[in-house]
C-alpha cells in the first residue's frame, strides 16, 4: 500500500463527508434561493432545512460508515451482514432515510430478501453515494468490484440506471485513486453518455433532484469543469437541490483525484471529528482488506462467472464480444466451435426454449444463399444438419454456473453478471446492442417526479 494511495484513499472518504456537510445546509434549495442568502454558499455552516451542526454529515456519509463496517467485520464478504447493518443504523433514528433505502431496508427486516424486486421507480441515488468503501476494499479485484457493488446497491435499488451509476463512478474512483488522472474520467464519462444519452453533462442540472441521472449529470458537470477541489464542490452544492448527495459525490471523486492535501483545511476543521477518525481507520482497514481477501470465499453470486466460449476462430464479432466480456471482469474459457466433438444431447442445451429458426447462425453463407432454410428444420433435423456443418449453429455458444445459451445475449449476461455492460462496452470502444434495459427508464415528466421534500424526506421516489 503506497502513500499516495493512501493520500488519495483518504481524501476520497473524507471528500465525501466534506461534501455531504457542505451541501445538506442547501438542500431543497433553488441556486436563487442560494443567491439571496448567502450569495455563494462557501461555508460548512451546518443548519438547512435538517437543523444540523457545523459539519454534521448526513445519511449518505452515515450509510458508507455502515457499509464499510459491515466489509471490515469478516475477511468474507456478506451481503446479509450488510442488511443487518442498515437495519442496526435505521434503527438509531438516523437524522434522514430516503424512502427507498427505508422500503428496502424494512423489507429485508421483514423477511430476509437483500434484493428488491427491479422497480421502474429505483432510480435514485442512495446506492450509488454508499458504494465508496466497496471500491477500497476491491482495488486489486475488478470482478469483486462490480458484483459486491450491485449486489449491496439491489439491497434498497434495482434498476439498470441505478447500477450503471454505481459501476461508473465506482469505476472513476478506482482509476483516480490509481493516479490515472482526469483523463481517465472523462473517458469513462463520454462512454456512459455514449451508451446513455440521458446522462449528458453539457448543463449543470439546477436543482438536481434525487433522480439519478440528475444526480450523475451534476457532478460530472462540476468535477470535469473545475480543475481543484475547492472549486468543484461550490459548483456543485450552489445547485442546490439534492445538495448533500451531490456534494458528497463529487467530492468522493474530487478527493480521489487530488488527494488529501486538495482538500481545504477550512472545511476539514469543522468536519465532525468522530466521523473523521471513523473514515481515516476504514481507509487503512478496507485498504489492507483487500490486499489480504480471499476472493474464492465469496458466494458463487459475488463474482463474475467463469464463461466457456466456443467461437469459431478468426470470427471479428467473436472477437469483440470476448472483449466485452473480459472487459466485464468475466474469465473465459475458449473453446474452438468447429473442433469440439458435438452430440446432438450436448449441443441441444444451448438452444432452451427458443424456436428452431434461431438456433442457425444467419450469416452462415448456406444460410444466406438459401440452401438452407431454418423454417424447414424439426429440432431433430436440425441438429443433425449442424452435427454435419458446424458453420450452422448459432455462435457463440456459450456457458456459465450452468446455464447455457446460443448467441451473444446481453439479457442472459446480465443474469450472469448481474450488471448490463453497456459502460463497459463503451470504454472498450465496442459497439452494443440497442438499449433492452429489463426495467423501463423513467419518463421526463416522471423523473421530475424523483424529488424528496423537507416536508417528507421519506417521498416515496426519494433516494
Amino acid at each position: 500500500m503506497g502513500y499516495d494511495l493512501r493520500e488519495r484513499a483518504l481524501g476520497a472518504y473524507l471528500g465525501l463527508a466534506v461534501g455531504d456537510a457542505l451541501g445538506a445546509t442547501v438542500e431543497f434549495m433553488s441556486p436563487t434561493e442560494i443567491q439571496e442568502e448567502y450569495g455563494v454558499h462557501r461555508n460548512m455552516t451546518g443548519g438547512g432545512w435538517l437543523h444540523l451542526r457545523p459539519g454534521q454529515v448526513t445519511d449518505d456519509t452515515q450509510m458508507c460508515l455502515v457499509l464499510g463496517r459491515s466489509i471490515l467485520a469478516d475477511e468474507q464478504w456478506s451481503i446479509t451482514r450488510f442488511g443487518e447493518g442498515m437495519v442496526q443504523w435505521l434503527r438509531g433514528h438516523p437524522v434522514d432515510v430516503g424512502n427507498t433505502c427505508r422500503r428496502g431496508i424494512r423489507r429485508f427486516m421483514l423477511n430476509g430478501s437483500t434484493a428488491a424486486e427491479p422497480a421502474e421507480w429505483d432510480a435514485g441515488n442512495g446506492a450509488c453515494v454508499r458504494n465508496l468503501p466497496v471500491v477500497l476494499a476491491t482495488l486489486n479485484a475488478p470482478a469483486a468490484f462490480r458484483q459486491i457493488s450491485v449486489e449491496q446497491a439491489h439491497l434498497t435499488h434495482h434498476h439498470p440506471l441505478s447500477d450503471v451509476a454505481t459501476l461508473t463512478l465506482g469505476e472513476m474512483l478506482r482509476r483516480a485513486l490509481r493516479g490515472d488522472g482526469v483523463s481517465a474520467v472523462r473517458r469513462l464519462a463520454d462512454a456512459l453518455v455514449a451508451q446513455h444519452p440521458e446522462f449528458d453533462f453539457k448543463e449543470i442540472p439546477q436543482a438536481p433532484t434525487p433522480y439519478i441521472v440528475d444526480t450523475v449529470r451534476a457532478v460530472l458537470y462540476a468535477l470535469l469543469h473545475t480543475d481543484n477541489f475547492k472549486d468543484c464542490l461550490i459548483t456543485v452544492v450552489n445547485q442546490g437541490g439534492d445538495a448533500d448527495t451531490t456534494g458528497a459525490l463529487a467530492g468522493m471523486l474530487a478527493g480521489g483525484l487530488y488527494g488529501i492535501y486538495g482538500l481545504p483545511s477550512a472545511w476539514l476543521k469543522r468536519l465532525d471529528p468522530a466521523v473523521q477518525k471513523e473514515i481515516a481507520a476504514q481507509v487503512d482497514q478496507l485498504l489492507v482488506w483487500g490486499e489480504r481477501a480471499d476472493y474464492d470465499l465469496l458466494s458463487a453470486d459475488s463474482i463474475s462467472p467463469r464463461v466457456l466460449f466456443y467461437e469459431k476462430p478468426g470470427c471479428a464479432n467473436n472477437a469483440r464480444q470476448k472483449a466485452l466480456l473480459m472487459a466485464a471482469g468475466c474469465v473465459l474459457e475458449v473453446h474452438d466451435l468447429l473442433k469440439t466433438a458435438w452430440t446432438a444431447a450436448t449441443l441441444r442445451p444451448f438452444f432452451a426454449d427458443r424456436p428452431v429458426t434461431e438456433w442457425f447462425n444467419p450469416a452462415s453463407p448456406r444460410v444466406k444463399s438459401g440452401e438452407i432454410v431454418p423454417e424447414a428444420f424439426t429440432e431433430a433435423g436440425a441438429l443433425a444438419a449442424m452435427l454435419l456443418d458446424p458453420l450452422l449453429i448459432r455462435r457463440p455458444l456459450m456457458e456459465a454456473g450452468g446455464a447455457k445459451t446460443a448467441g451473444f445475449s446481453e439479457d442472459q449476461l446480465r443474469l450472469w453478471t448481474f450488471i448490463s455492460l453497456d459502460v463497459y462496452a463503451g470504454d472498450a470502444g465496442i459497439a452494443t446492442d440497442p438499449c433492452r434495459h429489463s426495467v423501463p427508464c423513467p419518463s421526463v415528466r416522471q423523473a421530475r417526479g424523483l424529488t424528496k421534500t423537507p416536508a417528507a424526506s421519506s417521498h416515496a421516489n426519494a433516494s
